[in-house]
């Protein structure tokens, strides 16, 4: 098959956005999301906003707090051990310095609106990263122009890095008909960018005569947003941008950018990021069997939301309805004494004219009439609510509320969350599997990439820390990585101090133990133990290496301080060689 012209390209786009409309049905999508923003709503309704507090409650129910991976060598020997622990080092070290805890989040997001949640990988630019611009193939500094000015503005993308980034759906396009991540043919996304940075960018071509398409509109309410360069004033035209397709092709292993109606590639290479597949990750938690998209929770709930804002309505204006009124004969009372009547003020006595003879014959009041309709209004509400906690598997104790109960014991509170955890660990599982998989294209990436010398700190076979050098294809090997997905207790000081506590305890009866029996404690048990007191602050691996040193036989002294320090750092295999000549 011939490759595609850049016109065929644009068709290829064009027709998933029109799978993305008609069967993931992206046109509600803003709507679900003006709900969350308390947007959208009709006027004269009292709106509850369940999007918003359903979302709320969800997300932290769902993410990782403290996202973290184990790392254990399938091949055995000391030396793939230690390769072991630096990768599981370089792994968890990522996960904090990329902030992905923040882009999961907004997945989780991604999934309630729009029934999928896609992101990117990539290397060294927010805009892919080129081999015929890397410096030993490791990184390009095309964040910059030739003065040194910054080209990109993501703050956790920088050169010789890798990174994964959430992508809207809206900007995410599959092939017509596709129906999982792993068998596409191409993916492409969609970014605004402006005109002046796409020209002084060095991986692209043709843009001598590119022109804007899009302009930012900053004086809107929302901020600021991108919209088309025909639908604004002449008067609010600023810097201009372009909407700049780029496509990753699996069939060809090329990575190519494109401007719509464009003639001309501005991108055509190589795709440096196809390790083990497509550089794309995705995640449903309602996965539809014959199509990529899933069913937004929005769009189940919006129903119910309409419904119940409807309740709330009506209740509102039977209230109204129900408040005392007054029937005055015309005439009977002046403008001013009827503004008395109705004033906040306390007056006890409101003088009227004594012309119109029985002032009770003038005036007579209407009670409210005592009806159940509001009653049963409160009462429909409560049964939507119910329909909506059905729905999404939510308890009034999950949401944080109470039961309505006078006491709720503790193992009823106990049986719904784990009724609540039932419906909820699918979700965190599938979470769980994309952290995977993103830790497995970085290892992959630094594998590919990282070719030039670099050091980490590990605890070695002897309980001391050293200190290891090492290059991304010398650490290369197959490993089994496990997601450490628990999510713990709420941390408050108190319940800290009882974990630190029960860490101290367990510390010293583990090297009690070693003392008695001369025998160490295996790292796998100790790391196994500690890692649950990870949440107070503890240094994981300082701890086990007090606890191993105790019975160490100073190895780094008889080796005159090799590997005690980043200016003495030693290899892994070297370090394995020497401890089988003359270790423990």
């Amino acid at each position: 098959m011939a490759d595609l012209t850049p016109q065929e390209w644009q068709d290829r786009i064009k027709e998933g956005l029109r799978y993305q409309e008609r069967f993931a049905q992206s046109q509600d999508w803003s709507r679900y999301k003006d709900y969350y923003r308390h947007k959208g709503f009709a006027s004269g309704i009292i709106p509850v906003n369940l999007i918003f507090s359903i979302l709320r409650s969800m997300t932290p129910q769902v993410y990782f707090r403290n996202p973290r991976v184990t790392i254990t060598a399938r091949r055995p020997g000391l030396e793939a051990e230690l390769h072991a622990r630096i990768v599981q080092k370089l792994d968890n070290w990522l996960l904090r310095e990329l902030e992905t805890k923040r882009e999961f989040k907004r997945l989780v997001a991604d999934n309630f609106f729009c029934g999928i949640g896609a992101g990117f990988f990539g290397y060294d630019s927010l805009y892919g990263f080129s081999d015929k611009l890397a410096q030993g193939g490791q990184m390009t500094f095309s964040q910059f122009d030739k003065q040194g000015n910054r080209t990109e503005f993501q703050s956790n993308v920088n050169p010789g890095m890798p990174w994964f980034l959430r992508a809207r759906p809206e900007d995410v396009v599959f092939p017509f008909g596709a129906t999982d991540r792993q068998a596409l043919e191409w993916v492409a996304f969609r970014v605004f960018r402006s005109v002046r940075d796409m020209k002084v960018d060095k991986k692209y071509q043709n843009t001598s005569e590119l022109k804007g398409t899009h302009v930012p509109v900053r004086s809107m309410p929302e901020g600021g947003r991108v919209v088309d360069i025909n639908e604004t004033r002449e008067g609010l035209r600023s810097e201009e941008y372009v909407e700049l397709w780029q496509i990753h092709d699996a069939r060809t292993g090329r990575v190519m950018a494109t401007v719509m109606d464009n003639d001309k590639f501005l991108r055509n290479e190589e795709d440096p990021l196809q390790l083990d597949g497509l550089p794309v990750e995705t995640v449903c938690f309602n996965p539809d069997s014959d199509f990529i998209y899933g069913v937004p929770d929005a769009r189940i709930i919006e129903p119910q939301l309409l419904e119940l804002n409807d309740i709330r309505t009506q209740a509102m204006k039977h209230r109204r309805v129900n408040v005392i009124k007054g029937l005055i004969l015309e005439g009977s009372m002046t403008d001013d004494e009827i503004s008395k009547l109705l004033s906040e003020d306390v007056q006890a006595i409101i003088k009227v004219r004594s012309d119109t003879g029985d002032v009770r014959k003038a005036y007579s009041s209407m009670a409210p009439g005592v009806s159940g309709i509001l009653t049963d209004l409160i009462a429909q509400g409560e049964v939507v609510r119910g329909d909506v906690r059905e729905t999404v598997g939510f308890s009034r104790t999950a949401q944080g509320e109470f039961q309505g109960k006078t006491h709720v014991s503790a193992e009823e509170t106990k049986r719904v969350f784990q009724s609540l955890n039932i419906r909820l660990d699918e979700r965190r599982d599938e979470m769980a599997d994309l952290l995977e998989r993103v830790v497995r294209k970085w290892n992959q990436i630094i594998f590919e990439r990282w070719t030039s010398e670099r050091l980490a700190q590990v605890v070695g076979p002897d309980g001391a820390k050293w200190w290891l050098k090492f290059t991304g294809p010398q650490i290369k090997d197959e490993y089994d990585l496990n997601v450490v997905a628990e999510e713990g207790p709420p941390m408050d000081r108190e319940t800290k101090m009882q974990m630190a506590l029960q860490a101290a305890e367990v510390w010293a009866k583990l090297n009690a133990g070693q003392i008695q029996t001369g025998a160490p404690i295996p790292m796998e048990i100790q790391r196994l133990i500690f890692n649950n007191f990870e949440d107070t602050g503890l240094d994981i691996d300082r701890l086990m290496a007090q606890s191993q040193a105790a019975l160490g036989q100073g190895m780094q002294n008889q080796l005159g301080g090799a590997g005690s320090s980043e200016q003495n750092a030693i290899s892994p295999g070297t370090l394995a060689s020497l401890f089988s000549k003359g270790g423990r």
